[in-house]
């Protein structure tokens, strides 16, 4: 089919999404019963307003989850929510957040523009925190260009310095098109270094690990992606690549490249034994279906990636997958439906679009998952991630989670953003209107 997919989707999106935003809804309504009563008959407003209330009856219900329930000795708990990020009329959307810790504050860093969709008013804020007071936020850095979209934030620090990684993409809102990442470091949150690009052209970074391979041989790793993500016949390579100064990149195994096909977002986590775990949101869809992939890596060699046979149908979007005392946990958003929706009969490219557009019009929210690691032969079972509990209040356009945890504390602290709207509100709703970014603290119990 040769069409730009990225154009259409996008477009689809955005016309009714800017209809929604200038929309009166009430109005709307009252004005569609009283046009029916005037130019129709009394009966057809009546029935436009019984119609309106089986409507509301009908969203009123809840659909059983495609994921099975947690069992096991774990269980998650999170503190009340605070708000991180400011609040300004003209640009309201706070999103892509990142959250670390630096000596005795915690940091976030997240996007702040007039719109979700890529804008050239995008700029990114970085703020700070006590770990003991979430109420009061300092915003100590802005950072934008004019000419690009800004998105996609990392923070991690190494060696006394905190980096912060993030995209410049193209300003179009009909559009997802990267042009390169770029990063920074600063010593003390509010003397940044000049922004440098890095790596290739389009590539995203979605996620960065520090760890300790070897005794006193520290090593960063990164995962990334390139490729043309929502193009006509999408095909994406997933990167993982390894640093001893955050700055210089290369392989950890033979080659950079783990993984080409319809994988974008992925993040990783190493179990206690040094083995690589890793999520990956397969929205563009490949051989083993649309959905999600989990995939394995041996410590001994961390580069070569075994895939399951058969993508997830679930799709867990802005997957942050974290290690917490031996258990593997997934943050990610929540949807009850499987992304997988359409008939595997129809050809590969109409599956593509439909699973998009009815992804986009579901309701979302926000989750942790545990994620059963391989047995000892390698493999995963038939339905390695369940459901181990909501979050309160993440509804609409919801995601981009993030986890610090301070030093010599026994908080985890758990950073995303999400609309103010009802739990049934569809994405695309969301995404017209305000989202803000948000903190709370996290307790991972374990039963005895």
């Amino acid at each position: 089919m040769g069409y730009d997919l990225q154009w259409f989707f996008f477009s689809a999106l955005s016309v009714p999404a800017e209809l929604l935003f200038h929309t009166h809804y009430t109005l709307c309504f009252w004005l569609t019963v009283v046009v029916a009563f005037l130019f129709v008959s009394p009966l057809a407003a009546v029935l436009v307003i019984s119609g309106s209330v089986f409507a509301r009856l009908a969203s009123y219900g809840r659909s059983p989850s495609q994921l099975p329930r947690y069992v096991g000795e774990v269980d998650v708990t999170l503190g009340r929510t605070y708000r991180a990020s400011t609040l300004t009329s003209e640009m309201p959307s706070n999103n892509n957040v990142t959250i670390a810790s630096f000596k005795d504050k915690l940091v976030i860093a997240y996007r702040k523009a007039d719109s979700h969709f890529a804008s050239p008013l995008a700029r990114l804020n970085v703020a700070t925190a006590s770990p003991q007071n979430l109420e009061n936020w300092e915003v100590t850095w802005e950072h934008h260009t004019g000419e690009d979209d800004l998105r996609e934030m990392i923070l991690f620090e190494f060696q006394g310095k905190m980096f912060l990684f993030f995209a410049r993409l193209e300003p179009f809102k009909r559009g997802f098109t990267p042009r390169c990442m770029q990063w920074t470091c600063s010593e003390d949150l509010h003397v940044w270094q000049k922004p440098m690009d890095f790596g290739r052209q389009s590539e995203i970074v979605w996620d960065v690990k520090v760890d300790e391979p070897e005794v006193g041989n520290t090593l960063v790793y990164k995962v990334s992606y390139i490729g043309n993500h929502y193009g006509a016949g999408a095909e994406c390579s997933v990167l993982f690549e390894q640093s001893s100064d955050g700055v210089v990149w290369n392989p950890v195994g033979k080659k950079s490249e783990v993984y080409v096909g319809g994988i974008s977002e992925v993040s990783f986590a190493f179990t206690p034994a040094g083995d690589l775990v890793a999520v990956g949101r397969n929205e563009d869809g490949d051989r083993t279906g649309f959905g999600t992939q989990v995939f394995r890596a041996s410590k001994g060699d961390l580069g070569t990636w075994t895939a399951l046979g058969t993508s997830l149908p679930q799709r867990f979007d802005s997957p942050r997958l974290l290690c917490i005392e031996g258990d593997l946990l997934l943050f990610a958003r929540f949807a009850r439906e499987s992304y997988a929706a359409t008939p595997t009969w129809l050809p590969f490219e109409v599956q593509r679009v439909l699973n998009l557009l009815f992804y986009s019009l579901l309701p979302k929210g926000a989750a942790v998952y545990s994620l059963r690691p391989p047995d000892q032969e390698g493999s995963f079972c038939k339905q390695p991630l369940s459901l181990i509990r909501c979050f309160e209040g993440s509804h609409g356009d919801t995601g981009f989670f993030s986890v610090a945890k301070p030093e010599d504390s026994s908080d985890w602290f758990v950073a995303n953003y999400s609309s103010s709207c009802h739990s049934h509100a569809p994405w695309i709703y969301g995404q017209v209107f305000a989202t803000d970014v948000y903190v709370c603290r996290c307790h991972v119990l374990k039963r005895q």
